[in-house]
């Protein structure tokens, strides 16, 4: 089986001396070569180092296009007939703007993609344009690229994948600080995307930080680790991704992922929410403060009657959310929360089956509950999420296909979701990642299951997200403070007309590339959203 066989240059990267580090990563890309890599990465800022305090600390250290570096690549790139992307501190050829850039250079030494840091140092980079394209042709398909901390922000790498891109390529600084492992990240852009990520780190000190334990790796397209390599001293990783017989990469996972997106509940992705201290007057939400929740995985043979003793033993505290799993409830487990959250005030939510369709009953304690059809793994088609506030926090339930497409709970955060709530009947390890993930884009998550459950709160800083679970006869509980929740701040710099635009009306903007200034002579291969496998 033809395989794509990349180098990954894991160099211990010196911080403000260009010249060493030059000379290193022009030895790594000969052995590259000579090994016979076709596709060579190196890490973020390979030739200046990482920690600069400002414009005229990290100057002298940059390089235009047409600099050293980037011509001694490219003649490599000639004689080896291979493709290498390099990241390195770049002065505009014609502004003088300083950028965190990677450029690609094909077989023929020429630059056929320019890609420049989004989530830019604030200290002294230049935001990149969203619009200018990331992706490149190879003989084997269209390859992405993205720099480190933009792969925390989920939608560079959805509009990557929707690009056309069955690789991504990550040159990245990210060592293992903050509580927050970045394969876990790395791990969920591959799974929702249905694309490789090819990631590669760095090793050894630079001015601030201690990158000997950061780790280089290949993901597939399916979220598993393929190679993970941690090593204190400069060397090339091999990694490769499987070709089919045409010699092509596999497209057939993105295809799947990026078929049962659902635009309409997306939408609210693209509005301004710049600058808004606190969102509870804007959006009218309910006032903030502290709702309890607890998220129940009933077994079989006790049912409801566990659930039942807990709102019993929570008294009369009105700010409680109980969530129960989709389940066959009968009409006497039905009577039974109505007369119990009517007594204590508390409120209920779960998903009733019946043979051939499903309810939402939302019990909020009164009287009666309030019901409407929904189809807990694709929601109701052409009908918006059910939306409903529930003490001090207002909460959007979305459907458990969502999971795989954070556009959604982006959107219900735009929209002044402080807890999204997800019904699904599959649990597993990969969905709790997924869960713990959609708490970047800036709201809580519960995900409900018969098999299992989690509830999942917005991380602090670099912080990893915080967990709890539950197996099958257990439940989870958590706090969630929503004046936290209220404070939310969102990468805007995505291109809204990739994201949004219907597949079909994408197809001449994937083609031309109208955006970038780069061209490649090699034919292109790739499948759009809707195309046969």
């Amino acid at each position: 089986m033809p395989s794509l066989k990349i180098g990954l240059l894991h160099l211990a990267i010196a911080h403000k001396e260009p010249e060493t580090n030059r000379q290193q990563l022009l030895a790594y890309c000969r052995e590259a070569g000579e090994r016979g890599m076709q596709l060579v990465v190196t890490p973020e800022l390979s030739i200046s180092g990482y920690s600069f305090s400002g414009q005229t600390d990290v100057a002298p250290y940059a390089e235009t296009e047409e600099g050293p570096t980037l011509r001694a690549v490219s003649a490599i790139c000639r004689e080896y007939s291979m493709f290498a992307c390099i990241g390195m501190a770049e002065q505009d050829l014609y502004s003088s703007i300083l950028y965190n850039t990677a450029f690609v250079i094909d077989p023929q030494g020429d630059i056929v993609c320019r890609y420049r840091k989004m989530n830019a140092e604030f200290s002294w980079a230049c935001p990149g344009d969203p619009y200018e394209d990331n992706t490149f042709l190879t003989p084997w398909g269209r390859v992405g690229v993205l720099i480190c901390s933009d792969c925390y922000h989920s939608l560079m790498p959805r509009v990557t994948a929707l690009r056309g891109a069955n690789l991504l390529l990550v040159p990245t600084n990210w060592p293992p600080v903050g509580g927050l492992d970045p394969l876990e990240v790395w791990r969920v852009r591959a799974m929702e995307n249905g694309i490789s990520v090819a990631v590669c780190n760095r090793t050894g000190l630079d001015a601030t930080l201690d990158c000997r334990k950061a780790t280089s790796a290949l993901v597939s397209a399916r979220g598993a680790v393929q190679l993970k390599k941690v090593a204190r001293t400069s060397r090339m990783v091999k990694a490769s991704i499987p070709l089919n017989r045409e010699g092509k990469m596999k497209g057939g996972q993105r295809l799947k992922q990026l078929a049962h997106r659902d635009r309409r509940q997306m939408q609210a992705c693209c509005l301004n929410r710049t600058g808004i201290g606190d969102f509870s007057a804007l959006l009218q939400l309910p006032q903030a403060g502290q709702l309890k929740l607890y998220c129940h995985c009933p077994d079989q043979e006790t049912g409801l009657l566990p659930v039942l003793k807990e709102i019993e033993a929570s008294g009369q505290v009105a700010d409680v959310l109980h969530v129960l799993p989709p389940g066959v409830y009968e009409d006497t487990d039905i009577h039974g929360l109505r007369v119990w959250c009517a007594a204590t005030g508390q409120k209920v939510v779960l998903i009733r089956e019946r043979k051939s369709s499903e309810t939402l009953y939302w019990f909020d304690g009164k009287e009666s509950p309030r019901s409407r059809p929904w189809d807990s793994v694709n929601g109701c088609a052409n009908e918006e999420p059910p939306v409903f506030n529930c003490g001090t926090a207002r909460v959007h339930i979305l459907p458990g296909r969502g999971m795989h497409h954070p556009e959604m709970f982006l959107a219900s955060a735009k929209k002044g979701a402080d807890l999204a709530l997800v019904f699904n009947r599959v649990y597993n390890e990969k969905l709790c990642l997924l869960g713990g993930a959609r708490t970047i884009e800036q709201s809580a998550v519960i995900l409900s299951t018969p098999n299992g459950a989690g509830i999942w709160l917005t991380p602090e800083g670099h912080q990893r997200w915080q967990e709890v679970l539950a197996a099958p006869g257990e439940h989870c509980t958590v706090i969630l403070d929503t004046t936290r929740s209220r404070k939310k701040r969102f990468q805007d710099r995505i291109d809204y007309r990739t994201l949004l635009l219907e597949p079909e009306k994408n197809i001449e903007r994937i083609s031309a590339r109208s955006c970038s200034p780069y061209r490649s002579s090699f034919s292109d291969g790739m499948r759009i959203p809707g195309e046969q496998v």
